[in-house]
C-alpha cells in the first residue's frame, strides 16, 4: 500500500489545487462572465464528449491496463491500442451521424444552441480517447501524477486563459467553445512529451505479436469494458444531458454550479484508483487474493474516512459558499442537488474498489451486466424524476442508481471472492460521523460568512479527524499522522 499512498498523496494534492482552480472558474469566473444558458452549453458539450469518447475508444484503455503486465515488452503493443482508439473514433462517429436526426429532434426545442457545436463536440471527443488512452499507458506504469496534473491543473488554467479572453473582448462566445478542442488537444501534446522524456513513448508498427487467440482476448474484454464504461459514462453525464434536453440551458447551468460543488467529494478516489488497479491486475496475474483483499479494505475505510469529512464539510457550509458565487440568489436553487450528488459519491467511495476487483478478475463480464442494468435504471430515474423534482430529480436519480450499482458490486464479490471492505473501524466511522453531526447543530450562526466558514470547517475537522485517529479506525491513517509527527520532530 506503500507506493499507493504515496502516489495517491501526490496526485490527490494536485486534484485539489485543480479544484481550486475549477472552483475559481465554475464557481466565480463562469458565473460573473457567462450567462447561465451559456455555462449550461459548456457543460452539455464537455459532457456529450466524455460520453461519446467513453464508446468510441471501445473498452482499449482498460485493455492496456488489464493486458500491459503480459505485454509490456512488446514495443507494438501501445502502438496497437492508439490504432484502436481512432479506428473506434471512425466507427462511432458514423454511428453518430446515422443518428442525428433524433439526436437534433431531442435538443431542438429546449437547447437548440447545442446542435451547432456537435462538430466541436465530436472533435473534443476525438482527443479525448488519444488523451484516456494515454493516460491508462501512464496508470500501467504506475505514473499517475503528471497525467492527473495535466487533466486537473492544466486543463482548468486553459479554462480560465479562455474565459479571460472572452471577459476581455479579445474572443467571441463562438470562439471560446472552438478553442476549447485546442485546450484538449494541448494536453495530448503535454502526455506525449511527457512519455518521451521517460523515453517511454517508443510507437512502433510490428505487430507480429498479436496472434488471432490474443486479438480475440483483448477485443473480446476491451467489449466488455467499453459497454461497463459505457454505463458509467451515462450515469456520471447523462444526468446534465437528460436536464439540457427537458428543462433547457439555463436549468443545466445551474446543476453544473452544484453538481461541482458536490462532486469534489470523489477527488481522492480517483487518485486511489488509477493506482490502486494496476496493483489488483498484478495481484490477480500472481493469484495473490490476500493482496487484493487488503486493498480493498484499506481503500474502502480511507475514502469513507476523507469522504465523509469533504461532505459534512460541504453540506455544513453550504450556504454560506452560495453566498459568494456571482449571481448566487439564481444558482442557489440547486442546493439539494449538492446534497444528493455529495451522497452518490460518498456511497461510491465507501465500497472501496469493487469495482476493479471485478474489472481485474475472470468474472468482468458481470460488469457489463451490472453497467448496463445501471444505465438502465439511470435513464428511467431520471425520466421518471426529472418531469417531477426538476434538476433535485435528475440528482436523486443519480444517488439511487448509484447506490444501487454499489450494492450489486458489493454483493457479487463477496460471494464469488468470499472478501468484503468493512470493519470494526467502518462501524466507529460512522458513530464519530454521527456525533460530528450533531455537534454541527450546536455550532451557533455566525454574520460574517467566512469566519463562520472557517470556524464551523475547523471544528468539524477537528472532530472527526482527532476520533479518527483516537479511536484508530485506520491503521493508514494513523501511521501516515505519527510517521510525519516523527519526521517533524527529527528537524
Amino acid at each position: 500500500m506503500g507506493i499507493v499512498i504515496k502516489q495517491s498523496i501526490r496526485s490527490s494534492v494536485i486534484a485539489y489545487i485543480g479544484v481550486l482552480i475549477g472552483y475559481i472558474n465554475v464557481l466565480w469566473l463562469f458565473p460573473y462572465f457567462l450567462e447561465a444558458d451559456q455555462i449550461g452549453l459548456f457543460r452539455l458539450i464537455q459532457s456529450s464528449a466524455f460520453l461519446m469518447a467513453t464508446f468510441g475508444q471501445f473498452g482499449l484503455s482498460s485493455a492496456l491496463v488489464k493486458f500491459f503486465p503480459k505485454l509490456k515488452d512488446q514495443k507494438g503493443f501501445l502502438s496497437f491500442i492508439i490504432l484502436g482508439g481512432v479506428f473506434g473514433f471512425v466507427l462511432f462517429a458514423a454511428f453518430t451521424f446515422l443518428f442525428k436526426t433524433e439526436i437534433t429532434t431531442y435538443f431542438a426545442k429546449e437547447s437548440g444552441l447545442f446542435i451547432e457545436y456537435f462538430g466541436i463536440t465530436l472533435l473534443i471527443s476525438f482527443i479525448l480517447i488519444q488523451f484516456q488512452l494515454l493516460e491508462a499507458y501512464c496508470r500501467s506504469l504506475l505514473k499517475i501524477v503528471i497525467p492527473t496534473l495535466i487533466r486537473d491543473i492544466q486543463l482548468r488554467l486553459s479554462v480560465t486563459v479562455l474565459v479571460a479572453l472572452y471577459a476581455l473582448n479579445i474572443i467571441t462566445f463562438n470562439g471560446l467553445i472552438q478553442w476549447l478542442s485546442g485546450a484538449y488537444l494541448l494536453m495530448v501534446i503535454t502526455v506525449i512529451f511527457y512519455l518521451r522524456q521517460l523515453k517511454a513513448f517508443q510507437l512502433s508498427f510490428n505487430f507480429k505479436f498479436i496472434n488471432t487467440a490474443l486479438l480475440k482476448q483483448i477485443m473480446t474484454y476491451a467489449v466488455y469494458m467499453m459497454i461497463g464504461a459505457g454505463g458509467t459514462q451515462i450515469v456520471l453525464q447523462i444526468d446534465s444531458i437528460m436536464v439540457s434536453g427537458a428543462l433547457g440551458l439555463d436549468a443545466t447551468g445551474i446543476y453544473t454550479i452544484a453538481f461541482f460543488i458536490g462532486v469534489v467529494i470523489e477527488m481522492p478516489k480517483r487518485s486511489i484508483t488509477q493506482i490502486s488497479a494496476p496493483l489488483i491486475s498484478q495481484a490477480f496475474e500472481k493469484n495473490d487474493m490476500p493482496a487484493v483483499e487488503k486493498l480493498y479494505k484499506q481503500t474502502s475505510i480511507n475514502q469513507m474516512i476523507i469522504g465523509s469529512l469533504l461532505l459534512i464539510g460541504i453540506w455544513a457550509n453550504l450556504e454560506s459558499l452560495y453566498s459568494f458565487i456571482p449571481n448566487g440568489e439564481i444558482y442557489i436553487q440547486g442546493i439539494n442537488v449538492v446534497l444528493f450528488i455529495g451522497l452518490g459519491k460518498l456511497s461510491d467511495m465507501i465500497f472501496g474498489t469493487n469495482g476493479e476487483i471485478i474489472v481485474m478478475s475472470k468474472h468482468y463480464k458481470f460488469n457489463v451486466v451490472a453497467v448496463g442494468i445501471l444505465a438502465i435504471l439511470t435513464i428511467a430515474l431520471n425520466l421518471l424524476l426529472i418531469p417531477k423534482y426538476g434538476i433535485e430529480g435528475a440528482a436523486i436519480a443519480s444517488f439511487l442508481a448509484m447506490l444501487t450499482f454499489n450494492l450489486s458490486k458489493f454483493l457479487f464479490v463477496w460471494v464469488k471472492f468470499k472478501i468484503q471492505p468493512f470493519s470494526l473501524g467502518s462501524i466507529k466511522l460512522l458513530a464519530i460521523i454521527g456525533l460530528v453531526l450533531w455537534v454541527n447543530q450546536w455550532i451557533p450562526k455566525m454574520e460574517q460568512m467566512l469566519l463562520d466558514i472557517v470556524i464551523r470547517s475547523a471544528a468539524i475537522t477537528i472532530l472527526l479527524v482527532g476520533l479518527t485517529i483516537g479511536l484508530k479506525v485506520s491503521e493508514e491513517v494513523n501511521s501516515l499522522v505519527f510517521g510525519f509527527t516523527n519526521r517533524f520532530k527529527k528537524t
